[in-house]
């Protein structure tokens, strides 16, 4: 049984949905295949630093989202994914143990977790390859899989297309209205296969 939001973080996810609504816009389509109670892991592509904060936006529920440790302990980052409960995450065996055992608490308590199997943002635009994470967890914790693809966050500052270059600051487009967030059908954990997984997530994105 997942326990009540406190008033705060509440508030906080509010002004955080509110702020990236009103500079995305960003569409929406099919969430309403998230689940509305029971544990559920959310998997998706990884294009920008906002992908978490966008997609959180049009979820009703509180979601969990799998963070690199280093971005987790930004200052000012920080307090907000310590409220959000994030789960940092590091390229060691300990610091792996520790998030999936945080990975699989939160699940057992019925709750939303989301995980960008890619491990890193694309340098490229395109899907990269699963890491094997995640079929890992859903192993120890066979709950449904919700896929998730984000289009037309490629060229903006958050993302890695002009990396170390002054134009990342000077998109050749807004992306206000142009941003769409689409969930495939939920995925029955017995297909939590790495390489079945990747192809499901490859095809939604060629969907739109």
């Amino acid at each position: 049984m997942s326990q009540a939001e406190p008033l705060i973080d509440r508030v906080l996810r509010t002004l955080i949905h509110g702020l990236v609504t009103f500079v995305y816009r960003p569409r929406y389509i099919d969430f309403d295949k998230i689940p509305e109670s029971g544990p559920a892991i959310l998997i998706s592509n990884h294009v920008s630093y906002m992908d978490g904060p966008l997609i959180n936006a049009g979820c009703r529920r509180v979601v969990h989202y799998v963070i690199d440790e280093d971005i987790y302990n930004v200052p000012g980052v920080n307090f907000i994914m310590k409220r959000a409960q994030a789960i940092p995450i590091a390229p060691n065996r300990k610091s792996v143990e520790h998030a999936f055992n945080l990975i699989s608490e939160a699940l057992r308590r019925g709750e939303v977790v989301c995980i960008f199997p890619e491990g890193f943002l694309t340098f490229t635009g395109g899907l990269g390859r699963f890491r094997p994470g995640i079929e890992w967890i859903i192993k120890r914790d066979p709950v449904p899989i919700i896929p998730i693809v984000l289009s037309g966050l490629w060229g903006s500052v958050f993302s890695r297309q002009y990396r170390g270059s002054w134009r990342r600051f000077f998109p050749r487009r807004w992306l206000r209205g142009h941003v769409a967030i689409k969930c495939g059908d939920v995925v029955d954990p017995s297909r939590g296969q790495v390489n079945e997984l990747q192809d499901i997530v490859m095809k939604l994105k060629y969907s739109f």
